[in-house]
């Protein structure tokens, strides 16, 4: 594994907490030096890794996480921060943080600003005044990476980005004690950034000490799979039109979504007249204890838009018999395609909110039929077949 040497390491770190060049305003520019880290030959050391490391798991091309990938990459790796770093310029690009601690900074633990390629992975954040991790509003990024990162004890959002940061990628993150105080941030995510992926992230326990805040809050269009959410105080995932929507495709797939306190999955109207064209909500397992929909979508606030929704496995055990809600104006396509129920359907533990399927569940083989789908489950496995479509986020062991 690459290391950074203890001078280059120095100035970085000198640039990042020091030499803020503000794009807003607000953060004043304390230096004109910028400085810019050379690894060095000599660090492109293979014969030892650095205790800590972590290999890359994924099957995609992206292998920004693989140790073995970082090249001539910048690294900070394995080191404690009390005060919040800004990551800003061009000259930080491709940087990797990783192992590292952010806590107790009585502000922000990481601030993105004008820098591409930048992975943040296996991190701690926690017991910060603000969000953990910040994208800057008025600053720009694109192919920001924040994976396989702990944060917890956060008083506003979690993770939370501006419209002018694109190509996001925020997966396998466990979130949870955000939203500890209101004035600050309330959701576990707050998205607007453009073409996002939100993917295998739990987030649980969101502004229930303050009373507001969905898990995942998402305003435009990207693609929401595979994150378990529950305890939220309000919704649990949710899309609000007020930012840019590009007139694009929000995508919400096998997610399992339960006992937020108020709607599970939840599309709300808003005054931008920017919105999503598009939103597909499909193969998700929703659980309602309240007496709202699993899913309630404000149709007639999008005359133009399309909405397909479709094999989700949807339970109300609040009293309503409402299991989709939509306008009858502008109706829903393929809504019967949903398996609705007010208790089990079949789960390995219902009670424990394990919500995999039995082979005797009613969602088993459900969606046969359909020819639209994810070509696997939540948990990853390479399974669904359409003459064996099981609904909900979870196919049959």
């Amino acid at each position: 594994m690459k290391t950074i040497k203890k001078m280059s390491t120095l100035l970085l770190l000198l640039s990042l907490f020091v030499g803020y060049t503000s794009c807003d305003g607000e953060l004043i520019d304390e230096t004109t030096d910028e400085e810019v880290v050379d690894p060095g030959e000599e660090d492109n050391n293979t014969d030892e890794e650095e205790e800590g490391g972590s290999e890359g798991e994924d099957g995609d091309d992206n292998n920004e996480g693989e140790t073995d990938q970082d090249g001539d990459r910048p690294v900070i790796e394995g080191q404690t921060f009390t005060e919040q770093m800004i990551i800003d310029g061009e000259e930080n690009n491709g940087l990797i943080i990783r192992n590292c601690t952010f806590e107790n900074t009585g502000d922000h633990g990481i601030i993105i600003k004008n820098v591409d390629d930048l992975l943040i992975q296996n991190c701690t954040f926690r017991n910060l005044k603000y969000t953990a991790i910040r994208f800057w509003h008025d600053c720009e990024s694109n192919n920001v990476i924040v994976e396989d990162n702990e944060i917890y004890n956060i008083d506003a959002n979690g993770i939370h980005s501006a419209e002018t940061h694109y190509n996001t990628i925020i997966r396998n993150n466990k979130i949870y004690d955000v939203a500890l105080e209101p004035e600050y941030g309330s959701h576990g995510m707050y998205f607007y950034g453009k073409d996002f992926l939100i993917e295998g992230n739990t987030v649980y326990n969101v502004g229930v000490q303050v009373g507001k805040g969905a898990g995942i809050n998402v305003r435009t269009a990207g693609i929401v799979r595979k994150n378990k959410v529950y305890n939220a105080h309000k919704h649990g995932i949710s899309y609000s039109c007020n930012h840019p929507g590009y007139n694009g495709t929000l995508l919400i797939e096998n997610n399992v979504v339960y006992d937020n306190k108020q709607r599970g999955i939840n599309i709300y109207d808003g005054p931008d007249e920017s919105k999503i064209g598009k939103a597909i909500i499909r193969f998700n397992t929703v659980i309602s204890t309240s007496n709202e929909a699993p899913i309630w979508i404000n149709t007639g606030g999008y005359p133009n838009a399309t909405f397909e929704v479709y094999a989700n496995v949807l339970i109300n055990t609040g009293g309503s018999s409402v299991f989709v809600k939509g306008s009858s104006s502008h109706p829903i396509e393929f809504e019967s395609k949903n398996l609705t129920a007010t208790n089990d359907v079949g789960f390995e533990n219902f009670e424990a909110r394990d919500l995999r399927i039995k082979s005797s569940s009613s969602a088993k083989n459900y969606a046969v039929g359909l020819s639209d789908y994810p070509k696997d489950d939540i948990n990853n496995a390479d399974v669904r077949k359409e003459k064996s479509l099981d609904a909900g986020a979870y196919e049959v062991d």
